[in-house]
């Protein structure tokens, strides 16, 4: 059960990623990732999330549950830290 809510809290926050994301680009913010502009750069970007956050879903079903439970709170913290930050600076440029 608490596989299945932090599989759920991490697809959440990587939908958030992407929207926040998307709007931070929008509002004339750039990508700190190298690696993510790149892929943006080629238009990969959202097939590669979607492929890094099934496989980050496989390890954390098919490991045993302690590994599983540790993984979700290692990939959720990462990505809640990215999506409150992408908040941060949409924050910070609508007071410009």
């Amino acid at each position: 059960m608490i596989i299945f809510l932090l599989a759920m809290l991490f697809i959440i926050l990587n939908i958030l990623d992407i929207t926040t994301t998307r709007r931070v680009l929008r509002n004339g913010g750039y990508e700190a990732n190298p690696i993510a502009r790149l892929l943006m750069r080629f238009h990969l970007f959202l097939p590669a999330k979607i492929i890094m956050v099934l496989l980050i879903l496989m390890i954390m079903i098919l490991a045993e549950e302690e590994s599983g439970i540790k993984t979700g709170i290692i990939c959720c913290g990462i990505y809640d830290f990215i999506v409150w930050n992408s908040y941060r600076t949409i924050r910070l440029q609508a007071q410009d």
